[in-house]
């Protein structure tokens, strides 16, 4: 087995955010789909579309943020790459997973902007599996890398907000 072990090794072979993200937003439609639930019909309104759009916006910048912050420092975005840098700044500074934060808020927008309630009602699980199968992972990896100046980020930044 070729196996990558230590610092350099990356926290996953899998990229699991985009995969997480799709199945959520697959399964939140076909269960509206095939149980008639749809808040369009029912509970929507322009305002809530409005809302959802506004989420999708914000959570695109805040990543296209995150990319700039992490391409000026060299280091991936990719979510099953090993990291070169600690970023700190930005949002990074607000939350250790600012990305993530995103991908639960793009959901959930378009959950809004789409009228699926369970869209909406799976955001959590999503938030859930980022954190099992993206997030612990990552953060195991940042603390071999970085040992003791990521234990003192996370002292003072959220995993999440």
């Amino acid at each position: 087995m070729n196996a990558q072990i230590g610092a350099n090794a990356p926290p996953s072979r899998i990229p699991w955010p985009p995969i997480l993200m799709g199945l959520t937003l697959a399964a939140g439609l076909a269960l509206d789909a095939a149980t008639g639930a749809s808040l369009i019909d029912r509970a929507s309104s322009p305002i809530t579309q409005v809302v959802g759009a506004a989420i999708v916006v914000l959570a695109l910048a805040n990543d296209v943020w995150c990319f700039r912050i992490l391409s000026r420092h060299q280091t991936t975005i990719m979510p099953h790459r090993a990291a070169s840098f600690l970023v700190t700044e930005g949002p990074f500074g607000f939350s250790r997973n600012p990305i993530y934060v995103s991908h639960v808020a793009l959901i959930f927008g378009l959950g809004l902007f789409l009228g699926s309630p369970f869209t909406l009602l799976l955001t959590p699980v999503l938030a859930i599996g980022l954190t099992k199968l993206a997030i612990e992972p990552e953060e195991r990896h940042l603390l071999e890398k970085f040992g003791d100046d990521y234990r003192s980020y996370m002292a003072r930044t959220r995993r999440w907000l």
